[in-house]
C-alpha cells in the first residue's frame, strides 16, 4: 500500500515509517498537517495516518480537508493519539476518520489496523468498480454499441426540455426492421446479430453527432432528432434511413435484403410529453407496417382510432375488479443445479371481455392512470395470501417463498407493513413464506425516502423477504443492497436472453452473481427459455431461475398438484 503519515514528532515519525517500510509498504512521511495535505494531492495514497496533535493544522482539521477534496475515491484515515476518550473518538469520526491507533503501539497492532483498512478499502473499491461497470454497460446496447432503452428514456426527457426551452420542433423516429425474423430463421442468429450491428452504424451515419440513436430491443431502434426546421424535414431524414437500409447484405456467400418501417411523432404537434410521443411514434410505425413496410408514416389524427382502444381499456379497467376479471398465475422458481422447486412468483392477468387476456405491462400503467392500482395491489396480496396459505403445509419448506411485485405508491404508505401483516394473519400464512419484489429503477429514485426505507426494514423484521427486480438495468442501486435488508436480487431477462451468444453479457451476469454471493444474497435469473441458458447461468454463478423453460405459469387451482408432483 501507499501510505501517507503525518506526525510533527521526528522520533514518532521515524518509528512508524520504519515499521511500515518493514511491512513492505511505500511510505510518504510528513511533519505537519499542511505538508500532509499537499502530499495527499501529489502522492494519491491508499491510506492516511495522522497524528491528532500537531502544531498548526492538527490531524482533525487535516482529515476534514482531505474529505472535502475527495471525489469518487474514498481513502481510509487512521488517527494517532497518546490517549483516546469518547469525545476524541466522536470528534475524529466527525472529521472523517475511520479508526484510532493509540501510542505507543506494537508492530502487531499497527499491522492489524493497516490490514483492516486495506480490507475495507478493497471491498469499497469492488463495490465502486462494479457500480461503474454496470452503469457504463447498462446505458449501451451490448450488441450494437448504440444506446439502449434505459438511456433512451433518459435522453428523450432531456431533448424535450431542450425543445421546450428553445421553442423548436423535435422529431422522434421509431424504426422496426421488416421480416427480421426471416433472417434469423434462415441464416441463423449470428447473421441476425451482424445485421443489427451494421444497421446501428447506418442509423448513426444518417444523423448528426448530437442527435440520438438507440436500440430499444430486438430489431427496434429509435432516433431522436434534437431540432428540425419543419415536420417535412423529419420525413427527409426517415427516407434517408430507408435508403441506407435498402441494400444487399451478404452472409456466408448468400445475399439478402432488409428494409424498415418508420413511425414519426414530432413535438409539439404529436404530443408534448415523452409518454405521448413514444406512444404516437409506435402507432405510426405499426401503421407503416400495415401499409406494406419499407415506408415511413407520421402520427396523424386518423391514428386516434388506436388511441380509442386504449381509452376503452381505461374505461373498462375501472370496473374490472368489481367484475372479477383479474386472476393470478404463478411462475415456478427452481434451483438450477438440483432442479428443486424453491418458490413461486405471482403474476396478475386481466381477462378483458373484448380483447382477451392482457398482461400487466399493458394494463398496469392504465391502472395507475385511472387510480385503481392501490385497490388492485390489495386484491393481489389478499388473493395470494388466501391461495398460498393452502400450500404451506403441503410444501413444508421454510425456505419456500411466494413473491409478488408491489407498486411504489404502496411502498411509500406509512401503514403498508401493518396492512401486509394483517393480510398474513387473516390468511394464517407465515410471513417467512412471502417475498416482496421492488422494482430496481424505481428504488433508485427513492434512495433517500425515509418512509420507504422504514417500511422495507419493518417488512424484513416481520420475516418477509425483500427482492430487487431487474437488477443490472440502469444504475443498479448498490446503496440499497448495503443499507436495506435485501435478501434476493433478480437478473433481468434481457441478460438471460443474450448470455449464450454474447460474452459481454455473461460478464455482467457473473459480476452480479458474484457480488450477490459475496453478500449472502440469493440471485434469481428471469426469462429462462433454454438448457444452454441454464448451463451458462450456472457457469457464471447464478444458481436459481424461472421462465418458460420450466413450463408455463399456472393458475392457483393447479398449484397443489404441481407442488405434490415436484416433491416426488
Amino acid at each position: 500500500m501507499k501510505i501517507l503519515v503525518a506526525d510533527d514528532s521526528q522520533t514518532n515519525l521515524a518509528i512508524i515509517t520504519d515499521a511500515l517500510l518493514h511491512m513492505g509498504h511505500e511510505v510518504t512521511a510528513t511533519r505537519s498537517g499542511e505538508e500532509a495535505l499537499a502530499a495527499f494531492l501529489r502522492a494519491k495514497p491508499d491510506l492516511v495516518i495522522l497524528d491528532v496533535l500537531m502544531d498548526g493544522m492538527d490531524g482533525f482539521e487535516c482529515a476534514a480537508k482531505i474529505r472535502a477534496i475527495e471525489h469518487d475515491d474514498w481513502i481510509p484515515i487512521i488517527f494517532l493519539s497518546g490517549s483516546v476518550d469518547d469525545n476524541s473518538i466522536a470528534k475524529g469520526i466527525d472529521a472523517g476518520g475511520d479508526d484510532y491507533l493509540t501510542k505507543p503501539f506494537s508492530q502487531v497492532t499497527l499491522s492489524a489496523k493497516v490490514k483492516a483498512m486495506q480490507r475495507i478499502s478493497d471491498m469499497r473499491k469492488k463495490l465502486y468498480d462494479t457500480t461503474c461497470e454496470l452503469s457504463l454497460l447498462s446505458s449501451t446496447d451490448a450488441l450494437t454499441s448504440v444506446y439502449n432503452r434505459l438511456q433512451f428514456n433518459t435522453s428523450i426527457e432531456e431533448k424535450l426540455a431542450y425543445a421546450l426551452r428553445h421553442n423548436v420542433i423535435m422529431a422522434l423516429l421509431f424504426i422496426d426492421l421488416d421480416n427480421f425474423k426471416f433472417i434469423n430463421d434462415h441464416f441463423g442468429h449470428h447473421a441476425g446479430d451482424l445485421l443489427l450491428k451494421e444497421v446501428a452504424q447506418k442509423l448513426k451515419s444518417c444523423v448528426r453527432k448530437y442527435d440520438f440513436v438507440a436500440r430499444l430491443g430486438g430489431d427496434e431502434f429509435a432516433i431522436i432528432i434534437q431540432e428540425v426546421k419543419t415536420i417535412e424535414h423529419a420525413g427527409v431524414i426517415a427516407q434517408n434511413v430507408l435508403n441506407s437500409l435498402l441494400k444487399e447484405y451478404q452472409f456466408t456467400g448468400q445475399n439478402f435484403k432488409i428494409s424498415g418501417s418508420i413511425g414519426i411523432a414530432c413535438y409539439p404537434f404529436a404530443g408534448t410529453d415523452s409518454e405521448t410521443l413514444i406512444r404516437h411514434a409506435d402507432m405510426a410505425m405499426y401503421h407503416a407496417k400495415q401499409l406494406g413496410r419499407n415506408n415511413y408514416q407520421y402520427f396523424t389524427d386518423q391514428l386516434f382510432e388506436l388511441e380509442n382502444k386504449q381509452n376503452h381499456l381505461r374505461n373498462t379497467l375501472r370496473h374490472a375488479l368489481d367484475r372479477q376479471e383479474f386472476f393470478i398465475v404463478y411462475e415456478p422458481i427452481f434451483n438450477l443445479e438440483s432442479r428443486e422447486l424453491i418458490g413461486l412468483e405471482a403474476l396478475v392477468r386481466w381477462k378483458q371481455p373484448q380483447y382477451g387476456v392482457i398482461l400487466p405491462k399493458q394494463f398496469y400503467p392504465l391502472a395507475e392512470e385511472v387510480g385503481i392500482n392501490t385497490a388492485l395491489d390489495e386484491w393481489i396480496l389478499k388473493t395470494i395470501c388466501e391461495q398460498a396459505s393452502e400450500w404451506y403445509n403441503l410444501e413444508n419448506n421454510e425456505h419456500f417463498k411466494v413473491s409478488f411485485t408491489i407498486s411504489s405508491s404502496h411502498l411509500l404508505h406509512k401503514l403498508f407493513p401493518e396492512w401486509v401483516q394483517q393480510m398474513l394473519d387473516k390468511a394464517k400464512m407465515p410471513a417467512t413464506m412471502l417475498e416482496v419484489i421492488i422494482n430496481t429503477q424505481k428504488a433508485i429514485t427513492a434512495n433517500y425516502n425515509q418512509i420507504l426505507e422504514e417500511n422495507i426494514k419493518k417488512l424484513s423484521k416481520n420475516g418477509i423477504g425483500i427482492a430487487l427486480d431487474d437488477f443490472g438495468l440502469g444504475f443498479s442501486p448498490l446503496f440499497n443492497i448495503q443499507n436495506w435488508p435485501v435478501t434476493c436480487i433478480k437478473i433481468n431477462k434481457s441478460f438471460v436472453a443474450d448470455i449464450t451468444t454474447h460474452p459481454h453479457v455473461a460478464k455482467i451476469v457473473r459480476s452480479i452473481s458474484h457480488l450477490a454471493n459475496d453478500m449472502g444474497l440469493a440471485v434469481i435469473a428471469k426469462g429462462i427459455h433454454t438448457e444452454d441458458q441454464v448451463n451458462q447461468l450456472l457457469k457464471n454463478g447464478c444458481n436459481c431461475g424461472q421462465g418458460r423453460y420450466f413450463g408455463e405459469a399456472l393458475e392457483a387451482n393447479k398449484i397443489s398438484a404441481f407442488l405434490y408432483t415436484n416433491k416426488e
